[in-house]
């Protein structure tokens, strides 16, 4: 029930649960848990004009179970940081359950979320500080599906409203909007944004605050802008986290940051490597300071991403040793994808690689199920049944986002690769079908992956010079040739509709894609102009405090320029000397 007092005095022994109900339903009439109430239901309502996408609801009962599958302990021997996605990921779940009319199954969502408050113990620093708004969304919320069934014979907890509450719970009421609004992707960005500015200018001192913001920023950035640049908002909000709360999932995140910024960076070899210099300490940092299995999965990939500069070394190659070494033993299949990703990709021992991925093709990691077939590619191009098994995958993941990226390369691999356009028809209607606003722009941003090198191309584009061609193809057979301008009418009314999603969605898509380019690449340009026009003066304001005036900026200096330290390059002044040896025991 709804407690206008932050501290309310202890509730007589002697009140039992259906007196309890019997207060919540003498209300009940005049309260709807919607108007002046936090929770999922009143946000969608508060943002009505907004789209939701279809696939989220799959998409977060994919994550959960993942995540579940990963770490496989009851809630209470959970992370906090796990404890805190997966209270995200149920809140979305319930909405969408809420949404589809399925009030039941949403109700036992709210029973898991509950399971997970009950969980918060000691050494959950952040959840407790903000259990109050962790109260009131889940009780709010219950007691709007409570109203919504008629059920009378379940009990509503006592929850705290939003005016009654301190600084650090009505933060944390925004906080997990921000949460909420980043599972709906690019529709509801700049809501996801707008919340974690709130959050913030609520509580500049909590470190989640600053490592979600980056996190939307972040989003933005690799779904819509150039996926080497960051902005300077982006890299400033995630040093911001590192330093507030020493976390290591926040140094994970800073780590891909640094290491997206050096990718191309390839003229001022100096700036580049203190960037990495930078990462590598966080690494080992989180290495030396945890057992997490995934976290330790996590430092592998991103070790593996920085051994691949080479004019980087450091001891990386040893320090992935002694990392590998300890993981290869886990039953875990992640783990084994990521050690499989570093042999594919670093190493270039394509047995070995194709051993471990396909630990993690067999418990469904997704990326690791692609890179697993790329494998049977580099071992032997000419006789690897590529086709076969990618439409084996598409059986596995019904999800648009992944169907959509499983027959691009599908057909990129028999256009570009095979160049047989008869076997790629039967494909080209199952993808036009697809207009998922995520799976439009990776289309139109298509990088191919079994061939003898990457591109990055618009395979929509591609699909128009092919079908052109096949048409003045007098070799065609009249049904093929049939097919083809069907195709190609197909394809027109297609590119019709991305046209004027453009138009409509031009503050999601930018202008990346709606240049007639066919082939593009990326690269660093330490002199591009940054894209942050949809950061509004409010959030430099938030975030300004975080910026060390002496330190000048040295995240975009041009090629020929030497860096200044960052936040954290002060006190560390000596290169790392010798190799990692870890934190092993109990592996």
């Amino acid at each position: 029930m709804a407690d206008n007092r932050e501290h309310r005095p202890i509730v007589d022994a002697s009140m039992t649960i259906s007196k309890e109900f019997e207060k919540v339903c003498s209300i009940s009439a005049k309260v709807d848990f919607v108007d002046g109430f936090e929770n999922p239901v009143a946000w969608q309502k508060r943002h009505k004009g907004h789209s939701y996408q279809s696939d989220v609801l799959f998409d977060n009962l994919d994550m959960k179970a993942m995540i579940l599958g990963q770490y496989n302990v009851e809630n209470d021997r959970l992370p906090e940081f796990i404890k805190w996605k997966l209270f995200g990921y149920n809140i979305v779940i319930c909405y969408e359950y809420i949404a589809k009319g399925k009030a039941n199954k949403a109700l036992e969502i709210i029973g898991e979320i509950e399971n997970i408050l009950k969980c918060i113990g000691s050494n959950d620093v952040f959840l407790r500080s903000i259990k109050i708004a962790l109260n009131h969304i889940t009780f709010s919320m219950k007691g709007y599906l409570l109203k919504l069934c008629s059920n009378k014979t379940m009990a509503l907890e006592h929850f705290i409203m939003p005016n009654n509450m301190n600084n650090a719970n009505k933060a944390g009421l925004f906080g997990i909007q921000t949460l909420f609004f980043y599972e709906y992707g690019l529709s509801c960005a700049q809501i996801a944004k707008d919340s974690a500015l709130k959050a913030l200018s609520l509580n500049k001192t909590e470190a989640e605050w600053y490592f979600l913001m980056a996190k939307v920023l972040t989003n933005w950035q690799r779904t819509c802008g150039n996926y080497f640049e960051c902005s300077e908002q982006e890299i400033t909000a995630s040093e911001m986290a590192v330093k507030l709360g020493n976390k290591d999932h926040h140094k994970l995140h800073l780590i891909q940051i640094y290491n997206r910024m050096t990718k191309n960076m390839n003229i001022n070899i100096n700036a580049k490597n203190k960037i990495l210099e930078e990462a590598l300490r966080l690494l080992i940092e989180v290495i030396d300071s945890t057992k997490d299995l995934l976290l330790l999965k996590s430092c592998l990939l991103s070790l593996s991403k920085i051994g691949q500069n080479k004019e980087f070394n450091n001891n990386i190659t040893v320090i992935l040793d002694q990392l590998i070494e300890a993981l290869e033993h886990s039953d875990n299949g992640y783990v084994h994808g990521a050690i499989g990703n570093y042999y594919l990709h670093n190493k270039k021992d394509y047995i070995k690689a194709n051993f471990h991925l396909k630990k993690a093709f067999d418990v469904k990691s997704f990326g690791s199920s692609i890179d697993f077939i790329f494998t049977f590619f580099k071992i032997n191009p000419k006789t690897a049944p590529i086709e076969q098994m990618m439409m084996d995958l598409l059986k596995s993941f019904p999800h648009p986002v992944h169907q959509e990226k499983l027959l691009s390369q599908i057909i990129s691999y028999l256009l570009l690769t095979k160049n047989d356009l008869k076997r790629a028809l039967k494909y080209i209607p199952m993808l036009l079908s697809i207009k998922n606003v995520t799976c439009i722009y990776s289309i139109q941003t298509h990088r191919t992956k079994f061939s003898n090198y990457t591109i990055e191309v618009n395979l929509l584009d591609v699909l128009s010079e092919k079908l052109l061609i096949a048409l003045r193809n007098t070799t065609l057979s009249t049904d093929d040739q049939i097919r083809v301008a069907e195709l190609i009418k197909m394809l027109e009314s297609y590119k019709l509709y991305v046209s004027n999603l453009m138009k409509n969605k031009e503050h999601i898509f930018g202008n990346k894609i709606t240049d007639n380019t066919k082939t593009r690449t990326v690269s660093y340009s330490n002199d591009r102009v940054r894209k942050e026009s949809w950061i509004d003066n409010n959030s430099k304001q938030v975030l300004n405090p975080v910026k060390n005036k002496d330190e000048g900026n040295w995240r975009t200096l041009k090629p020929d320029s030497t860096p200044k330290t960052t936040i954290f390059m002060r006190n560390n002044s000596t290169q790392l000397k010798k190799p990692w040896y870890g934190n092993q025991d109990n592996l």
